[in-house]
């Protein structure tokens, strides 16, 4: 029998866990919405976040910088 986490759905969001969040999509898997998240920061940095249907929870988040620019 597979782990919770294997069958769950999760769904990937960007922005402030209780504030700003941007429902982005919804993936099969805890690991594979993880993996996703990261794909989706390292194309645009950002604050992002994994929730997961089943416990209700947030169960990964990442806050990759985005570049800074020059100071003129």
């Amino acid at each position: 029998m597979l782990p919770w986490n294997a069958l769950s759905n999760s769904n990937v969001f960007s922005g402030a866990i209780d504030k700003t969040a941007l429902w982005l999509e919804r993936v099969g898997g805890l690991e594979n919405a993880k993996r996703r998240m990261v794909e989706i920061a390292t194309k645009s940095p950002g604050r992002y976040f994994v929730f997961c249907d089943f416990p209700h929870t947030v169960v990964a988040q990442i806050d990759t910088p985005s570049e800074i620019s020059e100071v003129r």
